[in-house]
């Protein structure tokens, strides 16, 4: 879907997009021109500001024998390879790897599209021509391997700091080295798929987690930088966690710069209040969100199959009655009375599955039973409420992704 000169393997190109304007006969290449655009510019930004890596889930859950090679099954999650390019596990997904020769398997996700919705496409003559993919959904596969992945280290910065340095100063020059360092010549990485873990063969011929293999590749999310961040400038009697061996010399501090400390402690304590102020309300804005996101979606899945099929609708209502109730009751104020308002609301999502048989097309039902079913196990893993809100979120996009199966009309 990307430009090909924004790949992983390619250098960074100005972009081209299309330019509309009334009677513009728009052909497939203008559309291919659109999505390459938005692609490539969104791949671009994102492998150069973002660590390639896990940034959830994506647990390695087992390997075990197969019938040909070895299957290995892998928890839903999301990452970003090193191009730049998202790869999302909706739900637990199981793949065969051949079996290696060793003992030591090394597991790696992978960007992937599969062809979807073969159709046929007439030509100018008015005949049908080989069919075309009407669909293309971005995937992942599996790969195993017995080496393990190449380490990679953080750039090494060395700056000289004097004491009379401004903040502002000192940051800027540790940026303008830190780019230096790492980013003086945008080299794109050969490999782009994403490191999860490794196994290794037991005495007993099972595989088993690897206590030597290296540590899965994880991208380092906005809030986890902050927290760092947050707690190192907190901890102001020892950011470094150094270990001491006897008591330090009491500082003979005059009144002055005692409360020149007093204010700075203070000053920190009140950003990590609104730091924690912002967290809490981010989520409590998520946890609504997801309730009236389901009773939008559902209300609209109810209009959708009214005339189709009737237990469905009736189904879809009754999920939109319960997620607007809720909304309106405030359960997504807090964590707790959100799960235990999702907890009952599964129900009735899973009514509705229950009735798609038949009267649904089979790739977006199988699509909103495995949301249902991903939204099951983080209740019952007892996940954060913002997990659960996630994959409530997930079960309506499904829901919405829902295309009714029409009966074909009988021949005369």
């Amino acid at each position: 879907m990307g430009d090909e000169s924004n790949d992983a393997g390619g250098e960074p190109t100005q972009f081209e997009k299309n330019r509309f304007f009334e009677g513009k006969l728009m052909t497939a290449r203008d559309m291919r021109t659109e999505q390459q655009y938005h692609a490539g510019r969104l791949e671009l930004v994102t492998r150069q500001t973002a660590d390639m890596g896990v940034l959830s889930g994506l647990e390695l859950r087992s390997v075990e024998p197969a019938d040909e090679g070895l299957a290995v099954t892998v928890g839903p999650g999301v990452a970003i390879d090193a191009a730049g390019r998202p790869i999302v596990v909706e739900s637990p997904t199981t793949a065969s790897v051949p079996e290696p020769t060793g003992d030591e398997l090394y597991v790696f996700a992978r960007f992937d599209e599969v062809d979807l919705e073969p159709v046929a496409v007439p030509d100018a003559g008015g005949s049908r021509s080989d069919p075309e993919s009407n669909r293309v959904v971005e995937r992942f596969e599996l790969a195993a391997r017995e080496q393990p992945p190449e380490g990679v280290s953080p750039p090494s910065v060395d700056i000289e700091v004097a004491d009379d340095d401004a903040p502002a100063a000192v940051a800027d020059r540790l940026l303008a080295a830190a780019h230096e360092a790492d980013r003086s010549e945008a080299d794109a990485p050969a490999e782009t798929a994403v490191y999860l873990g490794g196994f290794e063969r037991g005495p007993d011929g099972a595989w088993q987690p690897s206590e030597t293999a290296p540590e899965p590749a994880y991208a380092a999310s906005t809030d986890l930088l902050l927290g760092v961040l947050a707690d190192h400038i907190a901890d102001t009697d020892n950011p470094h966690r150094t270990t001491t061996e006897t008591e330090p010399p009491t500082p003979e501090l005059d009144p002055a710069e005692l409360e020149g400390i007093h204010e700075r402690v203070d000053y920190l304590q009140s950003e990590l209040s609104a730091l924690k102020n912002r967290h809490r309300r981010t989520a409590t804005h998520l946890r609504l969100r997801s309730l009236d996101t389901t009773a939008r979606r559902f209300r609209a899945v109810a209009e959708a199959f009214a005339d189709h099929d009737g237990a469905v609708s009736k189904a879809a209502r009754e999920v939109a009655r319960q997620a607007a109730a809720a909304s309106r009751d405030g359960a997504g104020e807090e964590p707790k009375s959100y799960r235990s308002a999702v907890r009952q609301l599964h129900a009735a999502l899973a009514a509705v599955g229950d009735d798609l048989a038949g009267t649904a097309r089979e790739p977006t039902a199988d699509r909103y039973y495995d949301a249902v079913a991903a939204l099951q196990s983080t209740i019952e893993a007892d996940e954060p409420a913002v997990d659960v809100a996630i994959a409530l979120d997930r079960v309506a996009e499904a829901a919405a992704g829902l295309e009714r199966l029409h009966p074909v009309a009988a021949e005369a």
